[in-house]
């Protein structure tokens, strides 16, 4: 009995279940009969509702949408409109073309739709002119006028008052997103929307970086770590810390959050490095051999810093986020950071005393008398502070006007250098004044071989002048001789003739440089100019007297006859 009941129990259930299939597959077969020629629910045709509605009733929906149609745009200070005969809006709602979209709709699927939002869009029924459209919304006064507030990103600054970076929080504008807003009307229009609201809408340009953005906050805590490092010059017995404040003035983050270097800063900063601690281009003091501390005015010698290598260097160093003491990155060093620049180990050339001296390790160890640029024809040799650019034996010097080879070349400035001369006889004096060089520093050989062992490039050649340390001892050498010549021929007479003759022969054979130092030139000039008075007066004399004693003669012989 208990089985029959189980049985029947399960024909009940089979019979119910059986009838809810049907009814469910008639209904669902009737609704897809149904959206054969009517809209799913949810649907809309270019915005206007045709849920479950009829092809005639959609039509009717659409024309009353249409009819006298125009885009308000609303903001808080008022609203526009764009006019459709501002951007060639064309409406057509017909039968024809509301049935061609129903068409398409395959009516068995209309489940799915009780569900999900189905929008039709046709440009059959709404068209306009987009680039006409992009013109209006460019136009409009929200677009034009100027923003009381900009919308900015998130992003970062320095806090001097917190010593560290901190998060600037976004700022919301009232200036337009323009695209976002043609973007809007353009879907407004297609589905005849009558209003966009600004605000509502967020059609205000939206910052795309925002305080809460953990990218932003790891990116500042990254640079938190960076500045916190310590950066320190050592220059010599100096240090020279940079500032937490100074590394931050180096880093800048644009729009987009992305953090790069300021490098204006960065050179700004190095130059001010480069005012204080370079002494290439600037004048040394210089305790002379003569007792007398010069100054020696600028030259090429002495420490720069290399701005581009710095400036990388200075990246590397925040980038690797440790502390760091180091000199600068120089493209030229010098001998000392302390004291003078040039050390202890130099070339000391002075040009009034046309005398060199080598010292090393503070000391002395070698001099000697030069020849430097010739003064009369303009090519002197320049004072300053140089360093000596290489060395080079047996070298072919070549100029203007000239070519002359060398055992020993140490060029500093310009072509300009310490040489041997061995053309030359004599050293020191005055001879540079009106037979100098070419500008070269001209010494002995020996006097070049020496200083030539021990120079090298880099080494500091010092070259100044110094009023009151002039040596024309050998000039004076030269013209005593002269002197005392000139003196001897005395009083004139017709035997000062091999006197005068002699002196002024010594006089020419002089140097030109020694012969300004010949004191009494006049004294032999008016010797000169004498001797021919005294000789011809000295003939007239004897004529005379011979004439005399012919007469005495014929007075005498005449008297004796008359007798």
């Amino acid at each position: 009995m208990l089985e029959k009941m189980k049985l029947w129990n399960w024909k009940k259930i089979g019979l119910i279940s059986g009838i809810v299939v049907a009814v469910l597959a008639v209904i669902y077969v009737g609704f897809s009969i149904f959206f054969q020629s009517h809209f799913f629910f949810r649907s809309t045709v270019n915005g206007v509702s045709a849920s479950a509605a009829s092809v005639d009733t959609v039509v009717d929906r659409l024309n009353e949408a249409t009819k006298g149609y125009e885009l308000t745009i609303v903001e808080e200070d008022g609203e526009e409109t764009i006019s459709p005969d501002a951007i060639d809006l064309v409406t057509t709602a017909d039968k024809e073309t509301v049935s061609e979209i129903v068409k398409k709709q395959n009516g068995f699927a209309w489940v799915k739709y009780l569900f999900t939002d189905k929008d039709y869009q046709s440009k059959s029924i709404v068209s306009f002119d987009e680039d006409k459209l992009k013109e209006a919304v460019s136009g409009l006064d929200i677009v034009t006028r100027e923003a009381k507030t900009e919308t900015k990103n998130a992003t970062f600054e320095y806090s001097e008052g917190k010593n560290k970076f901190v998060i600037v929080d976004e700022v919301y504008g009232d200036n337009v997103d323009v695209d976002q807003l043609t973007e809007k009307a353009h879907d407004a229009i297609m589905t005849l929307t009558s209003s966009l609201d600004v605000e509502k809408d967020k059609l205000y340009a939206q910052p795309t970086v925002t305080a809460d953005s953990e990218e932003l906050k790891d990116t500042v805590d990254s640079l938190n770590d960076k500045i916190g490092i310590s950066i320190t010059y050592t220059v010599g017995d100096e240090s020279e810390k940079i500032p937490t404040e100074t590394i931050a003035s180096f880093i800048i983050c644009d729009d987009e959050g992305n953090v790069t270097y300021d490098e204006d800063a960065m050179r700004a900063f190095i130059k001010t490095m480069e005012s204080k601690y370079n002494t290439a281009g600037k004048s040394k003091s210089l305790a002379t051999s003569y007792g007398t501390t010069v100054t020696v005015g600028a030259g090429n010698y002495g420490w720069k810093i290399n701005e581009d290598g710095e400036l990388e260097q200075l990246k590397k160093d925040i980038e690797a986020g440790e502390d760091v003491s180091r000199d600068f990155v120089y493209s030229q060093k010098a001998a000392s950071r302390s004291g003078n620049d040039y050390g202890n180990s130099y070339v000391e050339v002075n040009i009034t005393a046309q005398h060199v001296y080598l010292y090393v390790d503070g000391s002395c160890v070698y001099d000697t008398d030069c020849v430097t640029g010739n003064v009369s024809h303009d090519t002197i040799t320049h004072t300053g502070a140089y360093a000596i650019a290489y060395c080079e034996k047996d070298a072919t010097l070549r100029g203007a006007n000239y070519t002359s080879k060398v055992s020993y070349w140490m060029p500093f400035h310009n072509g300009e250098g310490l040489h041997d001369a061995s053309w030359r006889s004599r050293f020191g004096g005055t001879i540079y004044k009106t037979s100098g060089s070419h500008g070269c520093v001209n010494l002995p050989t020996s006097a070049a071989k020496t200083i030539f062992s021990y120079v090298s490039a880099g080494f500091p050649v010092l070259v100044y002048e110094l009023p009151g340390t002039e040596n024309t001892k050998p000039e004076t050498d030269l013209a005593q001789p002269v002197i005392d010549a000139i003196n001897a021929i005395g009083q004139v007479t017709t035997a000062s003739g091999d006197a005068i003759t002699a002196a002024r022969a010594a006089y020419e054979a002089l140097p030109a440089d020694a012969k300004p130092y010949v004191t009494n030139l006049s004294t032999l000039e008016a010797a000169e100019a004498a001797f021919p008075g005294v000789v011809n007066q000295a003939a007239v004399d004897q004529a005379a007297a011979q004439a005399a004693a012919a007469d005495a003669a014929a007075q005498s012989e005449g008297s004796t006859t008359t007798e």
